[in-house]
């Protein structure tokens, strides 16, 4: 059954995840006892009516929170940059191939993109930085798919990118998906010692191969030159310890890690276990509910999945992020 027959595809997953256990909410925040004691909290983001739309490619995000709600961190989150990553001079992403990989923005502004992705950010941050979340957990969070060309790659970039321009947290974008076109390859930096590298033995210290970018906040960790071993690397005990060296390394920053979907290799399902949320891209009118269901499957043990719909088709000019702001200095 396609996306667009039944509109409630996110919801009803959602639901599906509360009768095995799980809870489920919108933006909100969550119960943290209950939150423990579920197997996934799940969170269906920009589903249902009032929700706000953005050009194909882009994200959408429920409405009902006012702009004056998120302009601040929510409480329990810290603002804590921490020091600065530590990146080798001239080892440093270009503008122009950020762009190219699908950042939506530059700047801030008020378009209906960036405050869509303000919104989304308030889910993530609160689940890795709030009260009773587990330093060096909560703030590891996979951005991973049912299949190919959902949008993951665009969410992970932009939502690092707002994050970071945010200025309340570093982020460490990881590039966990090893295909050829990865977003290693969209940056450039294909060919540099990153992620397999160092859970396949390699002796190099992490911020080794870490690469800067035109904001400071934002650093990315390449997929690395062992891709021929991508297979028996993931599938490791290595690359979960990688993983959660990671968060507890950089527990001040949000570390993104951009997954390959989750029907087409087990890497998701493997870093599921280790990371303490997921953002879940479904790409609108397209993916089938079962596709939605059986990813699902795979990844529930990770307790926090937040679902996000994505390419849906701008139908009224009265959504979130529509009116037009002007401002004088």
């Amino acid at each position: 059954m396609a996306l667009g027959d039944k509109p409630h595809l996110a919801e009803r997953a959602a639901e599906r995840l509360i009768k095995a256990g799980g809870a489920a909410s919108g933006l909100g925040s969550v119960d943290p006892a209950r939150e423990r004691a579920a197997p996934a909290a799940t969170h269906a983001v920009a589903f249902g009516p009032g929700i706000a739309t953005a050009p194909r490619g882009g994200i959408v995000a429920p409405v009902l929170p006012p702009l004056s709600a998120v302009a601040e961190a929510p409480p329990g989150i810290p603002v804590n940059p921490g020091p600065a990553a530590r990146v080798a001079p001239g080892r440093r992403v270009e503008r122009a191939r950020l762009l190219a990989a699908g950042l939506a923005e530059e700047g801030g502004g008020h378009s209906r993109i960036a405050e869509e992705f303000r919104l989304v950010q308030q889910q993530i941050l609160r689940g890795a930085f709030g009260s009773g979340t587990e330093v060096g957990v909560g703030n590891l969070i996979m951005v991973t798919s049912s299949r190919p060309n959902e949008g993951k790659t665009f969410t992970a970039i932009n939502l690092a990118f707002s994050i970071a321009r945010r200025g309340d947290h570093e982020v460490v974008l990881v590039d966990a998906d090893a295909k050829n076109g990865s977003l290693s390859d969209l940056l450039g930096v294909g060919d540099q010692p990153g992620l397999l590298d160092l859970a396949g033995g390699s002796t190099l210290d992490v911020e080794a191969c870490l690469i800067g970018s035109p904001m400071e906040a934002l650093t990315i960790l390449p997929i690395g030159q062992e891709r021929g071993r991508r297979g028996d690397v993931f599938a490791s005990n290595n690359m979960m310890r990688v993983i959660q060296d990671l968060g507890r390394r950089f527990a001040g920053r949000l570390v993104v890690l951009d997954v390959a979907p989750c029907l087409s290799t087990s890497d998701p399902a493997m870093l599921a276990g280790v990371v303490g949320q997921v953002l879940f891209v479904v790409e609108a009118e397209s993916t089938q509910r079962d596709e939605v269901e059986a990813a699902l499957d795979l990844i529930q043990t990770c307790p926090t999945i937040t679902l996000l719909l994505n390419k849906v088709q701008l139908s009224t000019a009265h959504s979130f992020g529509a009116y037009s702001y002007s401002y004088s200095s």
